[in-house]
């Protein structure tokens, strides 16, 4: 039996390489054949990866997190506890216990809050500040619902606590 340890204190356990990037999945943890585990990332717990859903460079997916859709884990990013990253949302950074807050665009694209208050949206990654001066240019294309949506996640993050 192979087993890998996963640097969380519990040592050595079962565990195998995803066929999908060759990533580390424990025996526990389940991630579909569809999604991607690249080589230097990890899946263990009792997380699931499910779809398309792909988990690189050297994120971690753990605890009972799930991760699902087209969303994308990277970077140095931990997902885990009870945490969800769905649908296109991009998580490249940060440890989220609980579920990032994203909110998407009315043409698909997702808007998500790191822990550190920046947001991403696809190629884009800004600070705060930078986002709403981006987004907040009457010439940008989808200017309107882009920058109310920043808006939403500065005052949604102030609600729960996450940003002072």
């Amino acid at each position: 039996m192979t087993t890998y340890d996963f640097q969380d204190e519990n040592g050595e356990v079962p565990a195998h390489r995803h066929i999908n990037g060759g990533g580390w999945v424990a025996n526990t943890a389940y991630v579909s054949d569809s999604a991607v585990v690249g080589l230097n990332a990890s899946v263990y717990g009792k997380a699931r990866v499910y779809g398309n859903a792909v988990v690189y460079e050297k994120a971690r997916v753990y605890g009972h997190a799930r991760v699902s859709g087209f969303a994308e884990v990277y970077g140095k990013a931990r997902v885990s506890g009870y945490a969800e990253v769905s649908g296109y949302a991009e998580v490249k950074r940060g440890c989220y216990n609980y579920t990032p807050l994203q909110i998407t665009r009315s043409d698909g694209h997702s808007f998500t809050l790191h822990s550190d208050g920046s947001v991403v949206a696809g190629c884009r990654d800004f600070t705060m500040d930078e986002a709403l001066e981006y987004w907040g240019d009457p010439e940008h294309h989808m200017h309107k619902e882009s920058y109310a949506i920043v808006k939403s996640l500065i005052s949604i993050s102030k609600a729960i606590g996450e940003v002072k």
